[in-house]
């Protein structure tokens, strides 16, 4: 089950492939990923939808509008995020269900774009898999 949340007043959210985050970690075991993730940005909260390759990550509001990277793309006002419960926290009975790699740990408390931008970087080149 997935809460439809807009992006914009609590929050934005950075679109990163699965390549460019495995590349930029170095695995695309979950339990590896996450810690990785963990250190890169801060622990700030972070999701991933195994059925579409993709990663979530939550920064603070208005960055999309001066997100300029073509690396990833950075979801604002006048979008919806679909997110799982809080507690829904690695891919289990419903492995293609989307889930918090990081979780929110308290309100607020999100990642900082620059350390999401140097994630997006640290993960290569910019292929056609890795826009979305």
């Amino acid at each position: 089950m997935l809460a439809l949340i807009p992006l914009g007043r609590a929050f934005d959210a950075v679109r990163l492939a699965d390549a460019i985050v495995h590349r930029a970690v170095g695995s695309d075991d979950s339990c590896v990923a996450g810690d990785r993730l963990a250190q890169y940005l801060g622990d700030g909260p972070v999701m991933h939808d195994p059925k579409f390759h993709r990663y979530y990550v939550l920064v603070p509001p208005g960055t999309a509008e001066t997100w300029g990277t073509p690396v990833a793309e950075c979801l604002g006002e006048g979008v919806y995020l679909g997110v799982p419960r809080v507690e829904r926290t690695e891919p289990d009975e419903h492995p293609q269900a989307p889930y918090w790699v990081l979780p929110m740990t308290r309100p607020g408390h999100l990642c900082k774009p620059d350390d999401v931008l140097a994630l997006a970087v640290a993960g290569g080149g910019v292929t056609g898999e890795d826009v979305l």
